[in-house]
């Protein structure tokens, strides 16, 4: 209700004053209040005060209509109320509190609204699910091709349970969302065998192939049927195990003290029956490897180069000193090696491990790794040029233990480009590992293989017709590449043509992780690698697969000669070679290692 709003004028004394009917004043001018009688103007006051104003009326709010629509039901209302709550209020809806209101319930009404409750309900609900069985097939060298195959395992469906969430809108299914799946029973594999029918004896090729058995050095000259065991002494680690270009000598090391701990001492023996071998006064090496460029000229073997270590208590038990050392192996026994050093210390991350070396096909550079960079080391720098060239540089990966990973390189035939894999990611513990290609002389660095996994090993195949393979590992699970099975994979130098060699996709797949599994042959058709602890020979123009170990020994580190200049010389003095002997696919014409 509101107040009427007046004054009244009268005249007091000839004097004229006037009543304030809101303020309840009595205003007098040009006169003063005790001059007039108090009395009247209390009974003036009182009068007016007692007067009743008419008032207008009080607006009323009239209703409004609304829709609502709740249920599954729509209804059209006449309501009085000012929002949506009391509008829910007034026809007794009640929410749940995963209900969907539109509008929201603090919006005005001012009629013509549309207002939409939405019932919400969830369920869960368990769905038992079968997880089907893979077949795998195993290879049988005792069995024949042409044997039917044979089921040693029969396979089974595994058991799984997946629990969904639903989501009811208005009782109708809107949502459904698997939370969690549990695997109840492990499925179980079909495993079949098959025959291969790979009796080494009639298995032949081109040079000689080496290789460790059980810590002695085994040759094969040309052929798998004759065996002969080289009189190394035993005891081989491993660190040191290479044919010279030629295939004349073997290069290796061998443990001469307690196996416990690191050391060993550097050795050289012909690939001849009968043959001794001959210590070089070198100990605790890391790494050596013939220079490919070198050969039986000067009234010497060849060139090698080799890193040394220290014998440590810590874990590994060494520490490498990163060095670097050059040296001629006289022919005549009775000469002394003389090598020279060329680098007293490099400068690492993870120093202590040591790095990973490998020499151009030319001769003049040494490619190194460590665990954050990969380079060159130019031998004989010109116009006191530098000597190490930084090519690249990554994050280094953390192990989480006392061991380093560092690339391996491998060498186009060419000499230009280095292919290498790398720690592809910034955080030290996220296992992500690419393998890449760089250019040495422009730095350009193009990536061929993603996710291959730390264990990736590229392998630079020989060059024929200017073409050449790589041969190189490839993870099965890439988000855990440290433990994961590896498969053995080929690509066309350019990184294209990727495609799976051995063993046949689904099959079991038993490569080792160390750098030394594979060797190229001299023809760049063959490819030597362990798998499962043997020694396999595998053609790539029948893509046949041959055993040439047929014991349980455990056989590694497969190294094959001839190559770099010792190939090249052999092809100019003899381009027409007997099949039997070298084979039936070699270049026509020589490679040169520029």
């Amino acid at each position: 209700m509101r107040k009427a709003v007046f004054s009244v004028q009268f005249s007091v004394n000839s004097k004229q004053c006037s009543v304030n009917r809101s303020l309840n004043t009595v205003y007098c001018s040009l006169f003063t209040v005790h001059r007039f009688p108090l009395f009247l103007v209390f009974v003036f006051s009182l009068l007016l005060l007692g007067c009743a104003a008419e008032l207008p009326e009080t607006a009323v709010r009239s209703s409004i209509q609304v829709s609502l629509t709740v249920d599954g039901e729509t209804y059209n209302l006449n309501t009085e109320a000012t929002n949506v709550r009391e509008l829910l209020t007034e026809a007794g809806i009640e929410l749940d509190e995963d209900d969907e209101l539109n509008p929201p319930a603090y919006t005005p009404l001012v009629g013509g609204e549309t207002i939409t409750v939405v019932r919400i309900k969830e369920e869960i609900e368990t769905i038992t699910e079968s997880i089907p069985f893979d077949r795998k097939t195993v290879r049988n060298e005792a069995m024949e091709a042409d044997d039917p195959p044979l089921i040693v395992q029969a396979g089974k469906d595994g058991l799984s349970e997946t629990t969904i969430r639903i989501v009811y809108r208005d009782g109708l299914e809107a949502e459904r969302w698997p939370t969690q799946t549990i695997t109840i029973e492990e499925p179980l594999d079909e495993i079949v065998m098959v025959g291969i029918g790979a009796a080494r004896g009639n298995v032949s090729f081109p040079g000689t192939l080496a290789y460790m058995s059980d810590g002695t050095a085994v040759i094969l000259q040309g052929s798998a049927a004759f065996p002969e065991q080289l009189a190394v002494g035993g005891g081989l680690d491993g660190r040191v195990f290479d044919l010279s270009p030629s295939g004349s000598h073997l290069l290796f090391t061998r443990v001469d003290g307690d196996p416990a701990s690191f050391n060993n001492t550097l050795y050289v023996i012909e690939t001849q029956r009968g043959a001794e071998p001959r210590a070089l006064g070198v100990n605790d090496v890391l790494w050596a490897g013939w220079n490919p460029a070198s050969g039986a000229e000067n009234e010497t073997i060849g060139q090698i180069a080799y890193t040394t270590a220290i014998s440590s208590t810590q874990p590994p038990g060494w520490e490498a000193n990163n060095d670097l050392w050059l040296g001629e192996i006289p022919i005549d026994e009775e000469d002394t090696f003389e090598p020279e050093r060329i680098i007293e210390a490099y400068p690492a991350l993870y120093g202590w491990w040591g790095g990973n070396y490998a020499w151009s096909p030319d001769g003049t550079r040494l490619g190194y790794s460590f665990a954050n960079e990969i380079g060159t080391i130019i031998l004989e720098p010109e116009n006191n040029g530098e000597q190490r060239i930084k090519l690249q540089e990554f994050t280094e990966f953390n192990t989480l233990s006392d061991w380093v990973w560092v690339p391996t390189l491998t060498w186009s035939p060419d000499g230009r480009f280095l292919a290498y894999t790398t720690h592809n990611s910034s955080d030290p513990d996220e296992a992500v590992f690419d393998s890449w290609v760089i250019d040495t002389v422009t730095g350009v660095n193009g990536r061929f293989v993603e996710n291959a996994g730390m264990w990736a090993h590229l392998n630079w195949g020989n060059q024929e017709n200017d073409t050449a393979s790589i041969a190189f590992l490839r993870t099965t699970n890439p988000l855990d590449s440290q433990r994961s099975s590896y498969t053995l994979w080929l690509m066309d130098q350019d990184g294209s043509n990727g495609r799976q060699l051995y063993p046949e996709p689904g099959e079991n797949s038993r490569f080792a992780y160390q750098p030394r599994f594979l060797a190229w042959g001299p023809t760049g058709h063959d490819i030597a690698f362990i798998f499962g602890n043997a020694l396999y020979l595998y053609n790539l123009e029948t893509n046949e697969a041959r055993r040439l170990t047929d014991d349980d020994a455990i056989n590694t580190h497969p190294t094959w000669a001839p190559y770099g200049a010792a190939l090249a010389a052999e092809l100019t003095a003899s381009p027409t070679p007997e099949p039997d002997t070298l084979g039936d696919n070699l270049p026509t014409n020589s490679r040169r290692d520029e």
